[in-house]
């Protein structure tokens, strides 16, 4: 059993401790010490990291009431001498101890209970029992969590026996019948809790709720504290900076421009389209005009190289418009070859007859009805599966 020093104190970061268990696992060393103060990961909260006598130790996990601390390499001695990352551990007591601010918040003014918490590596989640939630309520509950961060109300941390349990008014039950610790925030939460958390609220800096969605479990939050929110505003601020600077327009009036942008550029592209479909369609006017005639029927080949595969379709769609047309259309883009087959409603040729042999002779895949087809093969075999396609098309054709 490990002496579990993190419950005591979340602030020491360098302790000496004696090494009483060691396994070697997958080329990394599983080490059990003493006692100590590196936190292992649970209740949402990821592990700490550090150094063990300056071998880098990036996960600590609890097993049976032991601590691991997994690290690339083995001390030598059997006292070793720990650094825990201070800045990886503040971050999350900045993090956990938001949480439960913003936890006991959401419980008093909306009677939404807290049914999941995490941290993440750039921002964290709580899981509410809320079926909606929307921008008013999102800031309600940011100026009254940021109220009783501004007061620096002190955290306290403590474990209870059944008597004060009873007592106190925790905003959830306990998760394990024994060695109940609770993190108090002074006359706002009571929560049953193992992880590590700031001496006062002060400490949080700011919450910030960043976005929320709904699922089946209720409404997901995802929000920042301390720094994780000053550099949040940091990347945004610069973000705002940067449009105003190149939109030339005041910071109040960014958005109302960018949206007047996005609806000009909906209208261009939507001219650019019409556009586009008229050269399209004189292309395939002039494709047919100097395709080859067989048994009555236009077929019309062509190799491209960087069209799109949209704008292959759309040429397609536009021949076979004609009666008596067929096209084998084929397209080279890098690593892919793009074939479509496809043919007039007046053509007695089902496409997809004989299209998946084309394709199964040259490894390509694909497929479609029975008039157009769409399949792709590599560039250096699509030549020759066009080729296939041509002659049994022209076989078919002259039959008729």
């Amino acid at each position: 059993m490990t002496e579990k020093l993190f419950y005591e104190d979340s602030y020491i970061t360098e302790f000496d401790a004696n090494i009483v268990d060691k396994r070697k696992i997958n080329n990394k060393w599983e080490l059990v010490l003493d006692k100590t103060y590196f936190y292992p990961e649970g209740g949402g909260q990821p592990s700490d990291t550090g150094l063990i006598d300056g071998i880098k130790v990036y996960k600590i996990y609890e097993e049976n009431d032991t601590v691991y601390h997994l690290a690339d390499k083995c001390p030598e001695g059997i006292k070793v001498h720990c650094q825990v990352d201070w800045e990886r551990r503040f971050d999350h007591m900045q993090q956990h101890t938001g949480q439960h601010l913003l936890s006991a918040v959401l419980e008093k003014k909306y009677g939404a209970h807290t049914q999941s918490f995490s941290i993440g590596d750039k921002s964290s989640h709580i899981t509410i029992t809320k079926d909606t939630f929307n921008e008013e309520e999102a800031f309600e509950v940011e100026k009254e969590v940021n109220s009783f961060v501004y007061k620096n109300i002190p955290v306290k941390t403590y474990f209870a026996d059944e008597e004060m349990l009873k007592k106190l008014p925790l905003r959830k039950q306990p998760q394990v019948s024994e060695n109940i610790r609770i993190v108090e925030i002074e006359g706002i939460d009571y929560s049953p809790c193992g992880g590590t958390h700031v001496m006062t609220t002060g400490e949080i800096g700011i919450v910030k709720i960043k976005k929320w969605e709904k699922t089946n479990k209720g409404i997901r939050l995802e929000f920042v504290a301390g720094f994780r929110a000053l550099y949040d505003y940091h990347i945004k601020n610069n973000y705002v900076n940067a449009l105003c600077h190149l939109l030339s327009e005041q910071e109040e009036n960014i958005l109302e421009h960018v949206l007047k942008l996005l609806e000009e550029n909906k209208e261009v592209k939507k001219e650019v389209n019409i556009l586009k479909e008229n050269i399209l369609l004189e292309e395939s006017r002039n494709l047919i005009k100097s395709s080859e005639l067989h048994g009555g029927i236009h077929i019309v080949y062509k190799l491209y190289e960087n069209r799109t595969t949209e704008e292959l379709k759309i040429l397609a769609k536009y021949i076979v418009s004609n009666d008596k047309c067929i096209a084998i259309l084929g397209n080279k883009r890098g690593e892919t070859g793009d074939l479509v087959v496809s043919r007039s409603g007046d053509v007695d040729i089902v496409v997809n007859g004989f299209f998946k042999e084309v394709l199964r002779v040259f490894d390509g895949k694909g497929g479609g009805n029975a008039y157009m087809c769409q399949g792709g093969v590599s560039p250096d075999r699509l030549e020759l599966a066009m080729d296939k396609a041509l002659s049994i098309v022209i076989d078919e054709t002259n039959k008729r």
